[in-house]
Formats: C-alpha cells, sequence, structure tokens
C-alpha cells in the first residue's frame, strides 16, 4: 500500500479554500498519576512517567468542508478535538483557528441545576448572542430539541440523549464557522439522527466546517469529505472515507497481522 497518510482525497473542497483550522505537527503530553509507593522507590526517569495522547499530528480543515475522525477507544480522538477547539493548548506544535468553533460533545457546559431554557441563554451569550437575538432564535431551538416540558427542568433530570439533542439544537440554531461534534449524532432516536443528519447537509449548504468524530460507518460515509483515522495519539491515514474505513476494519479485527503487512507503521504503535 502507499503512503496510508496521504491518500487521494476526493474532497469538494478545493486548494483554494480557506482555511478554518490547522494543526502544525502538534502533541499533548499528559503526566501519569503515580502512588506514593512509587514515588518514594520507583523509577524516577520522567519519561516512564509521561504518557502522549497526542504525537506529531497534522492536518488541516478547509471552509465549507467535514472532517471525520476515527480511532479505538483511548486513541485520542477526544483530545485532538480539544485542541481543535483551543481548549487544550498542544505541548509541542502549532494551532490555527480561524473564526468561531463550537464544540459539542456529551456533558460538557450545560449547568445541571439549572433549566434547559437558561442553558440555552447562557450558552448562546457565551457564543457571542445578543439577547434579543437569543429570544428570536428560541422557538426554533426548542422546536428541534423536541424535548417538551423538559426544557424548563433541570438538565440534571435529563438523558443523555436529551441533553444531546439540546446541545445540537443550540449550536447549529447559532450557526458558528466550525461545528465539532464528539459522538453527539450517535444518540437519541432514529427520528432526531435525522433530523440531525439533515440540518448537517445544510450547514454544509452555507460552507459551514464540521469536525465529526463517530463510529457510525454510515453517518461518516453522508457526511464526510474526508476521514482521519488515529490510533494511539497518531494519524495513521487521511483520505476517501470508504477507503479509510475500509483499512480501519481491517486494522481493528486483526492488528498485528494489518501491521505486519504495513511495516511503516508497525515501528510506531504497539497494539
Amino acid at each position: 500500500m502507499s503512503n496510508l497518510k496521504n491518500t487521494e482525497n476526493n474532497s469538494r473542497v478545493t486548494a483554494q479554500s480557506s482555511e478554518m483550522i490547522c494543526l502544525d505537527n502538534i502533541s499533548m503530553c499528559y503526566r501519569k498519576q503515580v502512588s506514593l509507593l512509587n514515588l518514594l522507590f520507583g523509577s524516577k526517569d520522567r519519561k516512564k512517567q509521561e504518557f502522549w495522547a497526542l504525537k506529531d499530528i497534522s492536518f488541516t480543515l478547509y471552509k465549507g468542508e467535514t472532517v471525520g475522525i476515527i480511532g479505538r477507544n483511548g486513541s485520542g480522538k477526544s483530545t485532538l478535538l480539544m485542541v481543535c477547539a483551543k481548549i487544550y493548548p498542544p505541548d509541542k506544535g502549532k494551532v490555527i483557528v480561524n473564526g468561531k468553533v463550537q464544540l459539542l460533545t456529551l456533558g460538557l457546559g450545560f449547568k445541571n441545576e439549572l433549566t434547559g431554557r437558561d442553558n440555552v441563554l447562557i450558552s448562546s451569550s457565551l457564543l457571542g448572542l445578543s439577547h434579543s437575538e437569543i429570544k428570536e432564535r428560541m422557538p426554533e431551538i426548542e422546536d428541534f430539541a423536541d424535548i417538551g416540558s423538559f426544557m424548563d427542568e433541570p438538565v440534571r433530570t435529563y438523558s443523555s440523549g436529551m441533553r444531546s439533542r439540546l446541545a445540537f439544537s443550540i449550536a447549529t440554531a447559532i450557526q458558528p464557522d466550525t461545528l465539532i461534534l464528539d459522538e453527539v449524532l450517535t444518540t437519541g432516536d432514529v427520528s432526531f439522527r435525522e433530523k440531525a443528519i439533515n440540518r448537517m447537509k445544510n450547514l454544509q449548504k452555507l460552507a459551514k466546517s464540521a469536525i465529526i468524530v463517530s463510529h457510525n460507518p454510515n453517518q461518516l460515509k453522508q457526511l464526510c469529505d474526508r476521514l482521519i483515522w488515529i490510533e494511539q495519539g497518531r494519524l495513521i491515514m487521511e483520505g476517501e472515507v470508504k477507503e479509510t474505513l475500509q483499512e480501519y476494519r481491517a486494522f481493528c479485527k486483526k492488528p498485528i497481522k494489518w501491521m505486519e503487512e504495513n511495516p511503516s507503521i508497525q515501528n510506531t504503535l504497539n497494539p
């Protein structure tokens, strides 16, 4: 197989498109928790106490483009989204973000003791909307979320699907320049997921950009121009959606065999 990181991209986005998010060789390191016993008698090697959640990742998101991100649990997907949203600064590399970015991930941002309506007011204000703009868009948000009387109940009483509905409704009604979704489209019932996909397609028509983390192949095929696969914090493949999904599935099925067939990757990963 040719270079996995640079497979042919059939994106509808041209080379002249504006760059919305650009990651240049970024890396992110966490310090491992150390017990008192290990602290006193264990290894003093600082490198053994480090965990690199992301390592040397570079890619660019263009205006009007939707990029999907796949990877096994613990591969660094959520950390990567936090870097793209400029919530986490990388330890190495450079991040450039143009325009307003909204990150949606379950459990992030809502005040549990406040009602859904109050959280709409707070979230919208943080995204720069005036009181009159929020008032104007409230009926649309309430209608799209379709959570009924729970709109005036504390968010702590919501199911994960209801939280996802409301968060998605707020972000897409406000229409940031770049919308980042971390498994948000996988919750809720079938009818809501269909509504959400249709709204995402409408945002694409408005030249809005998006990054989507999802384990649902059909959603990725419907919405994404290209797909990025990361494993153990490293970018393994970036390219056409169907091809990248095919390689990812082959890897998940038999990681050792897959790496033996792709020796350029074998030295960087330890399945």
